[in-house]
């Protein structure tokens, strides 16, 4: 069954949501930065919403999508799931067939929902979702047609909880992994080794992984290099975690 053939998801846009988006539209330098930080705004609360319906704890307050600072500086639309990581929350207007992607959303997000808006602003339908993207060969769109349901939004952060429940365990591989990775976060980390999981064959889990965990240690450059140039120990890591989350994924499907 593809996208079409499904019932999309309507979720009301409250007066709150249109009063937080017009303080931050208000704050920008022009007209046309409004908009866009006015309907990210409130793509960013429609989800803040159907999340919170439910039970899943989400923090607007922390989002750069609520930072007038931020918004400024770069194009996002980003709801912060706490212990979990960044989603991105992309508007899509009436007409609209493609979900642009700026790339300062490529890195650090679980994945990404499209959000179609009504032509009165009043309320949106959730068209679906894709978990994250590879940040070396990113796509600068998304084609809304290659969306999964947005039921998919909610096992990718089951995932992502049993990952993350996992690395703060006492197992001698979780222990490694903290020890060695310190520059970036454990939701990271485990939003990318998920990407693995799920778009590589299982040979090629020692290599990619061990890319990214050695990029991690190397403070986010992920890169062959970081690889070759050091001994088998990360790549030995890598693959150890992969298999533990690989069995931790497959024993909850």
């Amino acid at each position: 069954m593809n996208l079409a053939e499904l019932p999309l998801l309507t979720v009301p846009i409250e007066l709150k949501a249109h009063e937080m988006a017009r303080h931050l539209a208000a704050s920008q330098s022009t007209v046309q930065k409004g908009k866009r930080v006015y309907l990210n705004a409130l793509a960013v609360y429609a989800i803040h919403s159907y999340l919170k319906w439910l039970q899943i704890q989400t923090d607007l307050n922390h989002s750069d999508s609520f930072s007038p600072a931020k918004t400024a500086l770069a194009n996002v639309a980003d709801l912060l799931i706490p212990g979990i990581g960044s989603l991105e929350c992309r508007p899509v207007l009436p007409g609209e067939t493609t979900i642009f992607l700026p790339e300062e959303v490529i890195e650090n997000r679980i994945g990404y929902v499209g959000v179609q808006f009504s032509d009165r602003l009043d309320s949106v339908q959730l068209l679906g979702f894709v978990p994250s993207l590879d940040s070396s060969n990113p796509p600068q769109q998304i084609a809304v047609a290659e969306l999964m349901p947005i039921d998919a939004l909610i096992e990718q952060i089951t995932r992502l909880e049993e990952a993350i429940a996992f690395l703060e365990t006492n197992d001698p591989v979780a222990v490694q992994v903290r020890s060695t990775i310190q520059t970036q976060s454990q939701s990271n980390i485990v939003a990318q080794l998920e990407r693995i999981y799920r778009t590589c064959d299982e040979y090629e889990w020692r290599y990619a992984a061990g890319e990214m965990l050695a990029g991690s240690a190397a403070g986010g450059e992920f890169t062959r290099e970081s690889v070759d140039s050091g001994d088998t120990d990360l790549e030995d890591l890598a693959e150890a975690l992969l298999e533990k989350l690989a069995e931790i994924w497959r024993d909850a499907a």
